[in-house]
């Protein structure tokens, strides 16, 4: 969590969501300003029309980040165990390997443009107001957790040759598009308090990688212990690496809920406070590896990961201009 909000302001992830906040800005007016001219459009068009932007911090809970590939168990790499009869032995193919990690929660940047339209009308349509939101999330997490066990031959990995396994994830960003509907409590007053739900669709990423290390003295391997070329197996392991960085990215609908409220400074200018909470269900991704057991990677190999929820909380700063 971050202890000092005046001081990540400064930092420069902060500096980056401000940078992308004011060049969006920028292009939306543009593009207003464009139509305005080219359309000619009269002023009575943009009555009840409002344009936000908002800076804030954004905070991700924690989550499993589940793993699964392709690989065989190591006895079954030809170029580890070269011996096709002691393949054959171990009873390769092996089925493919599962993983998992877990991730505390992290906090970061959050930036949003806010196109909106007070609705005409009577009765409760007066107090409702339709919203298009893009918004751009950023948590820092730069967490290193150390890979467990869940399926298939891992196990095998992780207890007869791997003496360090871990996992990274350095950042997580989303960009998102939604749809809103929202009720303003007190539309005619100087302070005006509003909440809504929207539905959109969310890009999420995951900047990060991982690395197996086996043990350097061979003795101390058991995999392959079985095999009548046990110490050629063994030897061949040691000190080998299987390793990746990568980006990984995935997109989903989902739903979000939102709260705020806010001061009129004038007949066209408020700023305030906008809270929000939204739930990533699932996240999907094809991953790979640099190197596996320190050579090449087969062009059979593939992996696979999940992340099965990631809830993200947020507030920042609005400044609201109405057209």
């Amino acid at each position: 969590m971050i202890q000092n909000p005046r001081a990540y302001f400064e930092t420069p992830e902060c500096k980056r969501g401000i940078q992308s906040m004011t060049k969006s800005t920028y292009i939306l007016f543009s593009i207003l300003t464009v139509c305005l001219v080219a359309g000619n459009i009269h002023a009575d068009a943009l009555k009840g029309m409002y344009i936000s932007t908002n800076l804030g911090l954004a905070t991700t809970s924690s989550f499993d980040y589940l793993g699964s590939s392709t690989d065989q168990g190591s006895v079954c790499d030809p170029i580890i165990n070269p011996n096709e009869e002691s393949r054959q032995i171990a009873g390769c193919p092996t089925e493919g390997t599962g993983w998992l990690s877990k991730f505390d929660s992290a906090s970061g940047i959050a930036t949003a443009i806010i196109v909106g339209r007070h609705v005409d009308g009577s009765g409760i349509l007066k107090k409702l107001s339709i919203e298009l939101e893009y918004s751009y999330g950023e948590s820092s997490l730069d967490q290193t957790q150390s890979i467990r066990s869940r399926s298939g031959v891992a196990r095998d990995k992780l207890n007869n040759e791997i003496y360090r396994a871990q996992e990274h994830i350095g950042k997580i960003t989303s960009q998102s598009v939604f749809a809103n509907l929202r009720y303003n409590f007190r539309s005619q007053h100087k302070t005006r308090p509003y909440l809504g739900a929207g539905f959109g669709l969310v890009k999420t990423s995951i900047y990060g990688g991982r690395i197996w290390v086996r043990n350097n003295d061979w003795t101390q391997i058991t995999t392959g212990s079985s095999l009548p070329n046990s110490e050629e197996v063994r030897r061949n392991l040691a000190g080998t690496t299987s390793s990746v960085h990568e980006t990984l990215n995935d997109s989903s609908t989902t739903m979000q809920f939102f709260a705020g409220v806010d001061l009129q400074i004038n007949d066209t200018t408020s700023i305030g406070l906008r809270g929000k909470f939204l739930q990533v269900e699932s996240f999907e991704a094809t991953g790979g590896l640099d190197v596996l057991r320190s050579h090449e990677v087969p062009e059979s190999y593939s992996s696979k990961r999940e992340l099965e929820s990631l809830r993200v909380v947020g507030v920042g700063l609005t400044v609201t201009i109405q057209l």
